[in-house]
């Protein structure tokens, strides 16, 4: 039986929503008004950088107890969790692009432009969202639903992913 752990991926899902809310609030203001002060986009890289972590943790995660793949680093674990139909492939497209903005980060901040940083993520903040909910449909799909037990534990797993 495959057995996820619902501390990890409550833990994960919290720290997705939370860089989620906190970089809303950086790029809530103009452009003009984010660029004026550095700080801003040394916070938007940095919680780029644990975004991109917990979500590959996440699919990491599910890759590992529900089809027993290991991954090699946040780019494969992402295109692995939309080869094997954790996450579509629309959206692993998406986010493999967000972990190789990540590895980007890391090893070469010079080559990052704050100006389109901030622009691409006002484009894409809602990706996480989207993983969010199409992880909740993976996590229904998985477990069978004519015994009471996986009944209540599809009931905790929505409520984590959604309270």
């Amino acid at each position: 039986m495959t057995v996820l752990d619902k501390d990890r991926i409550a833990k994960n899902k919290t720290d997705i929503l939370n860089i989620k809310s906190q970089i809303d609030e950086l790029i809530a203001c103009d452009k003009e008004s984010f660029l004026s002060d550095k700080r801003n986009s040394l916070s938007l890289k940095y919680l780029l950088i644990e975004g991109v972590e917990a979500i590959a943790d996440l699919c990491q995660h599910i890759l590992a107890k529900t089809k027993g793949l290991a991954c090699d680093g946040y780019i494969d674990c992402i295109i692995k969790a939309g080869d094997n139909g954790i996450i579509k492939p629309v959206l692993a497209n998406k986010l493999r692009r967000l972990a190789d903005l990540r590895n980007s980060l890391i090893h070469r901040y010079w080559i990052i432009n704050d100006d389109e940083l901030f622009s691409a993520c006002r484009e894409n903040i809602d990706d996480s969202t989207i993983l969010q909910r199409k992880l909740i449909i993976l996590l229904q799909t998985m477990l069978p639903r004519n015994k009471m037990i996986f009944k209540e534990r599809l009931l905790h797993l929505e409520y984590i992913f959604f309270s």
